[in-house]
């Protein structure tokens, strides 16, 4: 995977995890479209929330609410890193207008996405490459980004630190840095720090740092925190007792895969339920963090 060569290694390592992780997952999104006789198209690749504005829930609530109370110039340039099959920038480019680059270590997203950036007519004002945001390319033309944002992609990085410096430096002056991510709290009963460090296994999060962790790392990058908020109340959670049966068939069902090295899908949902009874039990939260930098 040569985009990622230039990177430090213990970040190339996990790239290359990272990407095989949704290499399997990408296969097997296709094919549940296949069998439900859906499209291939840019799918959202994070969570719905309720709307406090009071419309139905929806994947597109979060670009709404990460947006609020900055300041982008028109036709702002922006860098999604992290962005799966594109859903976000194909929201909200024509919306915003200006120039939006996404990187995913996908080539799968990157050809599903692009294809329907073509088919909106976004062709030269949105583009996604296969390139890792530890290594984010400089753009066409070449330039910096008045934002860049993350959601639920920069919690893969071996490096918060490093991720979030190397992302920092590629910001305008009074650029804007968004982190959507889920973040446990500082500390928690043991049986779901037991919990934690599985789901962490599961979806490939090697650090999966707290509010504070990622606080401390925007400053670290010479950024000002300008705006949060806890996402938690407008997530779909179901209770632990909901929960709990799915999980007890899943870990069953799921032992001989995982044995042979096949269990990637089980792994991924039994993460998934993982996360959500921590996020029902108040030990991770789903949050957004803003911040700036300096003029």
């Amino acid at each position: 995977m040569s985009h990622i060569a230039s990177i430090p290694p213990a970040a190339a390592r996990q790239a290359r995890r990272v990407a095989r992780y949704y290499r399997w997952l990408d296969r097997l999104s296709w094919f549940d479209e296949r069998r439900a006789e859906a499209g291939h198209g840019a799918l959202p690749v994070h969570r719905a929330l309720a709307d406090p504005a009071g419309g139905p829930p929806s994947t597109d609530v979060i670009h709404r609410l990460m947006l609020e109370g900055l300041a982008l110039p028109p036709g702002p340039r922006v860098l999604d890193a992290g962005c799966g099959y594109g859903a976000s920038m194909l929201h909200l480019a024509p919306a915003l207008g200006g120039e939006w680059l996404g990187l995913t270590l996908s080539p799968v997203q990157a050809a599903r996405g692009m294809a329907v950036v073509a088919e909106r007519g976004l062709a030269g004002r949105v583009r996604i490459e296969v390139a890792s945001y530890d290594a984010p390319p400089p753009g066409d033309p070449p330039g910096r980004f008045d934002l860049i944002y993350g959601i639920e992609s920069l919690i893969h990085a071996a490096d918060p630190f490093a991720t979030i410096r190397t992302l920092a430096a590629r910001l305008n002056p009074g650029g804007h840095l968004v982190v959507v991510d889920d973040m446990p709290a500082e500390a928690m009963p043991a049986e779901a720090a037991r919990r934690l460090a599985r789901f962490r296994r599961f979806w490939r999060c090697p650090v999966a740092p707290t509010r504070q962790g990622w606080i401390d790392a925007l400053r670290a990058a010479g950024l000002a925190v300008v705006a949060e908020r806890d996402l938690n109340p407008l997530l779909q959670l179901r209770g632990p007792a909901a929960v709990a049966p799915r999980l007890r068939q899943l870990e069953r069902r799921a032992m001989i895969p995982r044995l042979l090295g096949f269990g990637l899908r089980a792994e991924a949902e039994i993460g998934g339920l993982l996360l959500e009874s921590l996020q029902a039990e108040g030990h991770v939260h789903y949050r957004i963090l803003a911040a700036r930098a300096p003029l």
